[in-house]
């Protein structure tokens, strides 16, 4: 039991009061730098943050899921010029995908260099087919050998041609699937174009789509990433590809680097009216345009998308026209809604659409059979959270094509309509998890908890002091004699 005095047990009270203020008003004054301070410990790139932890290595579950077109009827090319190729699209081939970040280096102007090694596993039971399903298409060696020396002079011509009667053609028949992604295959037309043209410097001896990808270490290149030490605003945006700010190939803006991976975004308190991700697959960045608010397991996100800007050459919006490499007299030759990717591709003929030739000219899909564009299942998109820059959900939709064109002196190719012909494409998908959904919204509760604290103890505090007032102006009363309240 206290022994204390009614008036000293009237301090502590108005003491204890009095402190439960004073502490809301200094936790609700300092409270938002104390936040700030927390979230950018989470959220910056530096050993042991939990951004860091998620970025070393995804955590994420990714899968790149691979559609091939089959070409049904290829020898109506010759035989029946005016019939059109119908192409059957075959998949999904559907592999599990994760990112590891190596050979880091931390730079003293707060960017980080690095290396990325991507592993890919088959899942089949997430697959529409197996890996030894067969496919027919373009003989992709054989047209690139043509194309290399379409302005060789006549002695390299013959022999190149001589080569391809003996060992190419037009088409793969029958190739397997793995043999045409991961695994490759060996084709001896590739030593005779190395040796007949020495500007091609194709880096393996063998065929595949994916081919020597797989775990290596250097394909991707090398990245200069800001970790957002400086500004959380910043976290993750690539300013450096193998040592350099642009890629030398494409002019003005178009050449430089710049843009995230994809997996970190830089932290936004406002809808941003466009993102870009630089993508090393195809050696350039892509701008994505603001489309909608999304919700993925209570988060509320942003979604961006790939719109008829992303793939054009200037025909459109005149700000695209640094995409194009040819002479400026001819970049509208190229219809939009399709990408030139040959600089990045080692000089191949290849181009870059988004799948089923959505949002391009309408030219691409009427000379040929089997496209069925659809923005549900071909729109290039990724939902952002934007106050931690966490992605929601990734839908990263490209198809490769190859160009096939008249070549004079290959008798192969010499009478060949031009098409723009569709190899693949691919998904590489990506949704965040409950458990990492969880993550973000503590992250996103840090800086009103400590204000919504404050309240609370502020709140008790005016509270206690008004009780006991009241109880101390009561017991004053009681003890004052009624005649000395009326005078």
């Amino acid at each position: 039991m206290c022994s204390c005095s009614d008036m000293q047990k009237r301090f502590v009270a108005f003491g204890c009061s009095a402190f439960l203020i004073l502490f809301a008003v200094i936790l609700g004054t300092l409270w938002p730098t104390m936040s700030s301070k927390m979230l950018k410990e989470k959220l910056v790139i530096k050993n042991g943050s939990v951004n860091y932890q998620n970025w070393i290595r995804t955590p994420i579950p990714m899968y790149l899921e691979i559609y091939l077109f089959n070409w049904t009827n290829p020898d109506d090319l010759h035989l029946y010029p005016t019939v059109k190729p119908h192409f059957q699209e075959l998949g999904p081939y559907v592999f599990r995908e994760v990112h590891e970040r190596t050979k880091l280096i931390w730079n003293s102007n707060n960017t980080v260099t690095f290396n990325q090694r991507r592993f890919w596993n088959f899942e089949p039971d997430r697959s529409n087919g197996s890996l030894n399903d067969t496919v027919t298409n373009l003989n992709v060696v054989s047209l690139n050998t043509a194309y290399f020396l379409r302005d060789a002079g006549k002695v390299e011509k013959f022999a190149a041609d001589f080569v391809l009667e003996l060992d190419g053609s037009l088409m793969w028949r029958d190739k397997k699937v793995s043999d045409l992604l991961f695994d490759g295959f060996d084709d001896t037309l590739l030593d005779v174009l190395k040796t007949l043209n020495q500007s091609v410097k194709v880096p393996f001896d063998k065929f595949g789509w994916f081919v020597e990808r797989n775990m290596s270490e250097t394909y991707d290149g090398v990245f200069t990433m800001k970790t957002g030490e400086d500004s959380l605003e910043n976290t993750g945006e690539i300013t450096l590809w193998n040592g350099a700010s642009s890629t030398g190939m494409y002019r003005g803006e178009c050449g430089l680097v710049h843009g995230t991976s994809g997996e970190l975004w830089p932290v936004s308190y406002t809808n941003k009216t466009n993102v870009t991700i630089f993508a090393s697959d195809v050696c350039r960045s892509l701008n994505l345009k603001y489309a909608e608010q999304i919700v993925v397991h209570d988060l509320e996100g942003t979604k961006y998308v790939g719109d008829d800007s992303l793939f054009d050459n200037g025909v459109k919006y005149p700000e695209a026209e640094c995409w194009c490499n040819s002479a400026p007299e001819k970049c509208h030759d190229l219809k939009p809604g399709v990408f030139n990717a040959s600089a990045c591709k080692f000089g191949s003929p290849t181009f870059v659409s988004f799948p089923h030739f959505y949002l391009a000219d309408p030219s691409y899909i009427n000379s040929i059979e089997g496209m069925k564009p659809n923005k549900t299942k071909h729109e290039f998109y990724v939902g952002i959270e934007p106050h931690t820059g966490i992605p929601l959900d990734v839908r990263a939709r490209l198809q490769i094509n190859m160009q096939l064109q008249p070549v004079k002196g290959f008798k192969m190719y010499e009478k060949v309509p031009p098409l723009m012909v569709p190899m693949l494409w691919f998904t590489q998908r990506a949704t965040l998890t409950p458990e990492l959904a969880d993550q973000a919204k503590l992250a996103l509760m840090l800086p009103g908890l400590g204000i919504y604290i404050a309240i609370f103890f502020g709140t008790i505090g005016i509270i206690m002091v008004g009780v006991f007032s009241y109880v101390s102006i009561r017991k004053w009363t009681n003890q004052v004699p009624y005649e000395e309240l009326l005078r």
